[in-house]
């Protein structure tokens, strides 16, 4: 089969309506440090311990889907909470439980909106991985955020391509939908992890 370009309609529509709430949790003040210099050892674990109740729910979710509507995607070679319990054990953390509701798939739209931002976020994990490992601080575990190591591109030119297969008009404004409430779910989680933490004030109360 032919890959699937990285800008398909299908990925630029994704693109474009996740664009903003991307953006703010690139700036969010518990992952923000993560691309800063200064980065400390109770940030990092800070940030860890928050995104493990996030992976956790989506891959929950998605396995689920998946069992009840098997689908041409192989989803066992892209599990990644693993990585992040490896990580804060190495760092002598503890995770912090989801602290809001995630948006689970429904049907195949709810699926790919679910698998866009969670597999696109290992895209980004990569050049993390690659700052982190050049600080003041290092070495620090980083199996999270380089999971998919050198087959990172060619998992997402998959994940994209079977996506656009399933891209019917109806399938693909579930998927815009679900992913920009996954982000919104994200925002959320974390906000609430800023009080449990003592770092911040709750902005975004739980459902």
């Amino acid at each position: 089969m032919t890959p699937v370009p990285s800008d398909s309609a299908l990925h630029r529509q994704l693109r474009q309506a996740t664009k903003r709430p991307h953006h703010v949790l690139d700036h969010h003040p518990l992952l923000a440090p993560l691309l800063r210099p200064d980065l400390t050892l109770a940030q990092y674990g800070n940030a860890l311990a928050s995104l493990h109740g996030i992976g956790q729910a989506a891959e929950t979710g998605i396995l689920a889907f998946l069992a009840q509507h098997p689908q041409p995607f192989d989803y066992q070679a892209r599990l990644k909470v693993w990585a992040l319990e490896a990580d804060l054990a190495a760092l002598g953390r503890q995770p912090l439980g989801l602290a809001t509701d995630f948006p689970v798939p429904q049907n195949i739209g709810g699926l790919i909106g679910v698998l866009y931002v969670m597999e696109g976020a290992t895209q980004g994990g990569l050049m993390i991985a690659r700052l982190l490992q050049a600080l003041p601080i290092a070495p620090l575990p980083t199996a999270h955020f380089s999971v998919y190591g050198s087959t990172a591109a060619q998992k997402w030119a998959e994940f994209l391509q079977f996506a656009d297969e399933q891209a019917t008009p109806e399938v693909l404004d579930t998927a815009v939908v679900t992913a920009t409430g996954v982000f919104d779910a994200i925002q959320c989680h974390l906000d609430a992890c800023m009080k449990q933490l003592g770092a911040g004030v709750l902005v975004c109360e739980p459902a």
